[in-house]
């Protein structure tokens, strides 16, 4: 492969973040992954804007807290300029409102910072596979924050409208498996099913109740119950 193939290979990021050493940090850890790589850089929503309309990246990481305001409020204008770019917000805030403010206004992916060292590679990857990411600490923000607001719904209609959401976060694969699991198949039958191993169906199940906020086999149960999943053979 020539050098301009290996480049044209690789998904295109812009860092919008006014924390010039936080900035650093992430070109560094983002450019040693051989299919990324940072094409841009903004600390203000002006140039992140004005940057994300020329470059076109597949990737917008954008810090929720800037010097001219809650970028959570712009997030329209990044969509519109650049129509094809995930975003994944990079925030210190964990409270349930700005998450949620975030999932409905488009954002793809919601990481802490003090957790960025851990989670962004996992992060990009799965929004790179057309997933939503939200930070496995903020999975039960998200569900309290549906349980408690929306007055004109019923609890069960709120609680099952952030089973989806998170719902949607799993790959086709981890939900397949994952429902196999609350019929109550084994990780052998899973995995002769999709003709894979016991162990990658674990990595699956793993994965997915990670996703999911969920612990035990019981509140996955519940969780597809919730959400209608069809109670059918595999």
């Amino acid at each position: 492969m020539s050098q301009n193939q290996s480049q044209s290979a690789k998904h295109t990021i812009l860092i919008v973040d006014d924390h010039s050493l936080l900035s650093s940090g992430l070109c560094l850890l983002l450019n040693a992954e051989r299919d990324l790589e940072v094409v841009g850089q903004a600390a203000d929503l002006e140039a992140a804007m004005r940057e994300a309309e020329r470059l076109q990246p597949e990737i917008i990481l954008l810090d929720i807290s800037l010097p001219q305001g809650n970028s959570l409020d712009f997030l329209p204008s990044f969509r519109q300029g650049a129509p094809g770019a995930k975003i994944i917000m990079l925030t210190m805030h964990e409270e349930s409102g700005y998450l949620q403010k975030a999932l409905s206004q488009g954002a793809v992916g919601y990481v802490l910072k003090r957790a960025l060292d851990q989670d962004l590679l996992y992060a990009i990857r799965s929004v790179l596979r057309g997933e939503i990411y939200v930070q496995p600490a903020m999975v039960k923000h998200l569900m309290a924050t549906e349980s408690t607001h929306g007055a004109e719904q019923s609890p069960t209609a709120r609680a099952a409208k952030a089973g989806q959401q998170l719902w949607s976060s799993l790959s086709e694969r981890e939900r397949e498996v994952i429902t196999g699991v609350a019929l109550g198949f084994t990780s052998k039958e899973l995995g002769e099913k999709y003709f894979i191993s016991e162990k990658t169906i674990a990595t699956y199940r793993s994965r997915a109740m990670t996703k999911l906020g969920l612990s035990s086999k019981s509140e996955l149960v519940e969780l597809v119950m919730r959400l209608g999943i069809p109670h059918q053979p595999l």
